[in-house]
């Protein structure tokens, strides 16, 4: 997108060039003859005034403002010219140049309120402001031929043998109407200012904000020059560069006002404006209150008073801040305000760090702001602190040198921004923290899990090999062992196969029990059908409820280990009459219930093998509960996550 093309214009082109040449030729003859400070910055203004006037009008050709500027910069150097002349009393019409130059600098202080008048368009406030410009003009014009024809201006510092030798009797009241017009002028300049900065709105308001920043510096040097300014040189050297201030922002205004954050600018400059009176104030008290007490020449008091000031300084700038911020930037002071208001209940515990994304969302205005966790061994994205190639930006978060995380947001990262974040920054810790934890909570989780179905799978192994291999091969045994018994017919010998094969029989249902304790086969067949094959073989009754579709293995597996345990347990310590046994599947969970009507208090330490079912459930990522008041049974309550 290409800007605005830019067309020469002659005349404030050429008001600039003899604006430049006039101030050049005003520094020689005022060498010497007055402070340093004027001699060099004053022409400056004039050119400041120049410059501010030609951009304006080069960009925007008709705008008034612009050529007011153009004009007063000619005679802001017009009248440091004709003062330096009028320093040399014996140059030809010297006593002319310092007439010229005593009301000539009325015309650039009238201007100015002519300047705030049509602000910042070149037009009146509305219909209601529309004479006001006249106005001004009027009362500049009253003010400087009073100025020029009366005596009241002979005292003046420009004169420098006598009073004005143009002056006309009688006439002093003209000047007088024309200071009082004058005033009344600039008032109602801002007067209008304000009208007009409480309809605007968008960039208009923007533009205001910055010439309200110069009023708060105004604010700041201009009392400072009226109790100080002949005695210091800071006041002078400040004033100076004030002067030529004000054309620059309203340059910056019309033209650049969208490259500046306003609000910031104007926030800092309250800040440090007020903490330096503040500051004053404080250094000043003490140092009477301590030299009251130990006497002025005491070093002791500056001392003193400057360590109270020190002290002060960061209080004072939290305070001075919080108020500037409540006032001026609102939206900063409200987001600042809700994260330290989290990071209160995240210390509390009333509030979780997996709140933060949408916290940072919500006070940062971006929906699409995305928080990412750096873990331990990772890394931030290479496009972090730069445009993405979604279009985003994405700003690293560091704290004590080590990268908390990335934010990907959709607006520039800008101060608003990096404010939060430093504030949120502790938050931010936490929640890594919490991942962090999270994570190794899973893999752990994970690891118990992958060890149980690995046991599971070596028992199923196991059990099978016991089944296939050794079983079989003695069931073969003890067969030709009774077609050896049937050949020998009643001789001794088949009495002593006899014995043999009754201990292959027994070794083998030996083996049948230690492969059903290994895995019952029963499982292959389902949870529900183990569970009550599991509850036939118990030497009390037991109810057993379960209609379940198909699990996984391992679910399977713990299930019923945890119903036999559970069962051994209320067969050696209940004194029950009765065991119910409920499964069901719950919210992808599967839901194991065993209720006994024994004698009840039971405790998970109290070596019950309690602490092995919890250990075995925990390992599947399930949960135990356990309910066994005295006198009134125990109910035993496991939940184990299951696939779909």
């Amino acid at each position: 997108m290409t800007g605005p093309s830019v067309r020469v214009r002659p005349l404030p082109v050429a008001l600039l060039v003899l604006t430049c040449a006039v101030a050049v030729a005003s520094v020689p003859p005022s060498a010497g003859l007055e402070p340093v400070v004027d001699t060099a910055l004053y022409p400056l203004n004039a050119v400041a005034l120049g410059g501010a006037g030609l951009l304006i009008r080069l960009r925007v050709p008709r705008h008034r403002v612009g050529l007011l500027l153009a004009g007063l910069g000619l005679a802001a150097a017009l009248v440091e010219l004709l003062e330096g002349y009028g320093y040399h009393d014996t140059w030809p019409a010297a006593l002319t140049a310092q007439w010229a130059a005593s009301w000539g600098s009325l015309v650039g202080a009238g201007s100015t309120a002519t300047v705030l008048a049509l602000f910042p368009n070149g037009r009146a406030a509305g219909r209601r402001w529309r004479w006001l410009p006249a106005f001004t003009v009027g009362a500049t014009a009253t003010a400087v031929l009073g100025a020029a024809l009366s005596h009241a201006n002979d005292d003046s510092y420009t004169f420098t043998r006598g009073g004005n030798p143009y002056a006309l009797d009688g006439l002093d009241v003209l000047y007088t109407i024309g200071e009082l017009a004058f005033a009344a002028s600039l008032v109602l300049s801002v007067v209008s200012l304000v009208d007009r900065f409480r309809r605007a709105g968008g960039a208009e308001r923007q533009q205001f904000k910055l010439i309200f920043w110069f009023a708060c510096v105004l604010v700041v040097v201009g009392p400072a020059a009226a109790v100080d300014y002949n005695r210091s040189v800071v006041v002078q050297v400040a004033i100076a560069l004030l002067v030529p201030l004000l054309p620059i922002t309203i340059c910056v205004a019309i033209l650049r006002y969208r490259l500046y954050d306003v609000d910031v600018l104007i926030a800092r400059t309250i800040v440090y404006a007020a903490l330096t009176v503040l500051l004053a104030v404080a250094w000043g008290a003490t140092a009477l209150v301590l030299g009251a007490l130990l006497g002025g020449g005491s070093a002791w008091v500056t001392a003193g008073a400057t360590i109270a000031a020190t002290a002060a300084v960061l209080p004072l700038r939290r305070r001075v801040q919080d108020g500037v911020d409540r006032a001026f930037r609102r939206a900063r002071h409200h987001a600042l305000a809700r994260v330290e208001a989290y990071l209160e209940d995240l210390r509390a515990g009333r509030a979780s760090a997996d709140e933060l994304e949408g916290l940072l969302r919500d006070v940062l205005c971006d929906p699409a702001l995305e928080l990412r966790l750096l873990l331990p061994g990772e890394s931030p994205t290479p496009a972090v602190a730069g445009a993405g190639a979604d279009g985003c930006v994405r700003t690293l978060v560091e704290r004590s040198g080590v990268a908390l995380a990335e934010v990907t947001h959709a607006v520039p990262a800008g101060e608003p921004l990096s404010d939060v974040l430093s504030r949120a920054g502790l938050a931010i810790e936490i929640a890594r923290l919490q991942a962090e934890v999270r994570r190794r909570l899973a893999e752990v989780e994970a690891s118990r899990a992958r060890i149980v179905a690995t046991t599971h799978e070596e028992r199923r192994r196991l059990g099978r090999d016991l089944h296939d291999g050794a079983q079989q091969r003695l069931v073969s045994a003890g067969l030709a062992l009774r077609h050896v018994q049937h050949q020998l017919g009643e001789q001794p010998a088949a009495r002593d196969i006899e014995v043999v094969v009754t201990e292959i029989g027994g070794a083998i249902q030996d083996l049948r029990e230690l492969a059903h304790g290994v895995r019952p086969a029963r499982l292959d067949d389902g949870l529900e059908l183990a569970l009550r094959e599991l509850a036939g073989r118990a030497p009390l009754p037991v109810q057993v409820q379960a209609a379940l579709d198909p699990l996984p293995d391992a679910v399977v597996a713990a299930a019923y280990y945890v119903a036999a345990e559970a069962l051994t347990n209320v067969v050696k310590h209940a004194v029950a009459s009765t065991v119910e046994l409920r499964a069901s599947r719950e919210d992808g969970e599967l839901v194991l219930i065993v209720q006994d009507d024994g004698v009840g208090g039971a405790e998970p330490g109290g070596g019950s093998g309690l602490r092995g079912l919890a250990d075995r459930v925990a390992a599947l990522g399930g949960r135990l509960r356990l309910e066994s008041p005295a006198g009134a049974g125990t109910t035993l309550t496991i939940r184990l996550p299951c696939a779909s």
